[in-house]
């Protein structure tokens, strides 16, 4: 009883704290367990279980080591891990929880530099238990999985050789994650728990005037959440009308028909259609949320009908480019569809910068559809949109960015 009246006062100390305290409302979503069946802590993006004998060991050595625990696996939630990465754990489940601990654990230290309130847990031994690597600071999780995978892949041995800490240098995490409970989830489930995250941080934000003053709030990036969202169709087709469109020239060469009945004669405008733009779509093995791309393909094409564009280059690409074609306005309008996306490999864009150097292409505009889980995002000298299709807020370090939702 004792330990679990102390295991509470942490949970509301944290819940309380300038440091972790956005993370309230996500520490009040869903239910959380102590149980042991599990040796020390697990989550499945909804719900959290923790060992009572692991975390009262934690709270004799001082309750830093069980603080951080909690705040491993609210970090967990708030990043709706087990959702966002499940084809990348479809791939390799052990590689992908350890991307997302380093991003984690990378993630308290930037909120708790001088380790006030949490502190990496330990064994028996005194030995540190999770997953650490400055290299991996600010990384997104993809790339870290990238890095890792790659690592691993050049070992003669799996389990040995990648990530850092513990004996023997076998990387080693303190937590499990339950991807056969997020799995369960039905399409709609994983949807209501991401609405309901998303809102619960919007909460812990309100909640907390000083949020962004440090912590987590920089950290995560989690301030976009409660800013006034416009409709991304808008945004797009804001984008493609104003960005993408030659300057409008008055003629005298043509009279303005709309007063003609009047005898009025006034200059008509040309000029006004878009000669060339390039869409690239991300098709890289871990690209997530397929259906958005395929919607917002549909909205990009159903814009290009509406207005004359003489040449549009649809770009699939991955780690390089793997199929270029050309349509035009009026090509497409006989496309029933553009080809299905294919690929596979690692995510770099600047594979499409480049190729559209190489080439030759000088479009009016760039769309660039893809998770945004990127590193190097490439050089471009066309005006460029990011069409985000990851329920995290990304937004990239040039051209503009809008969120597929």
């Amino acid at each position: 009883m004792l330990a679990d009246r102390k295991f509470k006062a942490i949970k509301i100390g944290l819940m309380r704290s300038k440091e972790f305290g956005l993370l309230r409302g996500v520490a009040m979503h869903g239910k959380t367990f102590l149980t042991t069946d599990i040796p020390t802590a697990a989550t499945n993006g909804r719900d959290c279980w923790f060992n009572p004998d692991f975390m009262f060991k934690q709270i004799r050595n001082g309750d830093k080591g069980a603080a951080y625990v909690m705040a491993h696996e609210w970090l967990h939630k708030a990043g709706m891990h087990l959702v966002t990465y499940r084809r990348l754990a479809e791939q390799d489940a052990r590689v992908t929880n350890m991307a997302a601990d380093f991003w984690n654990n990378d993630r308290i230290l930037c909120a708790d530099p001088k380790h006030i309130l949490t502190a990496m847990p330990e064994d028996e031994n005194g030995k540190q238990m999770g997953l650490y690597d400055l290299k991996y600071h600010g990384w997104p999780i993809k790339r870290i999985f990238q890095e890792l995978k790659q690592e691993q892949d050049e070992k003669e041995s799996g389990n040995v050789g990648i990530g850092t800490t513990g004996s023997n240098n076998v990387a080693v995490g303190f937590d499990e994650h339950d991807w056969d409970g997020a799995e369960g989830l039905t399409a709609e489930e994983s949807k209501q728990l991401t609405e309901d995250i998303t809102q619960a941080i919007r909460q812990g934000i309100h909640a907390d005037a000083k949020a962004g003053q440090g912590g987590l709030h920089d950290a995560l990036g989690l301030g976009e959440l409660v800013t006034p969202k416009v409709s991304w169709r808008a945004l797009l087709r804001m984008f493609m009308n104003s960005t993408c469109r030659k300057k409008e020239q008055s003629t005298w060469r043509r009279p303005n028909r709309r007063f003609l009945h009047q005898d009025i004669l006034m200059p008509s405008l040309q000029g006004n259609s878009i000669n060339e733009i390039v869409i690239g779509r991300d098709t890289s093995g871990s690209m997530l949320y397929g259906d958005r791309l395929k919607i917002a393909t549909s909205e990009i094409v159903g814009i290009a009908k509406a207005i004359s564009i003489n040449k549009i280059h649809v770009i699939d690409w991955d780690g390089e480019v793997e199929n270029h074609e050309v349509y035009s306005s009026d090509t497409l309008s006989t496309a029933p569809a553009i080809k299905t996306a294919t690929g596979g490999g690692g995510t770099d864009p600047s594979c499409v910068s480049t190729y559209l150097k190489e080439k030759g292409i000088k479009p009016d505009c760039v769309i660039m559809l893809t998770d945004g889980e990127i590193y190097n995002w490439g050089n471009w000298t066309s005006p460029l949109l990011w069409a985000i299709t990851n329920d995290r807020k990304i937004t990239a370090p040039s051209g503009k960015t809008i969120q597929i939702d």
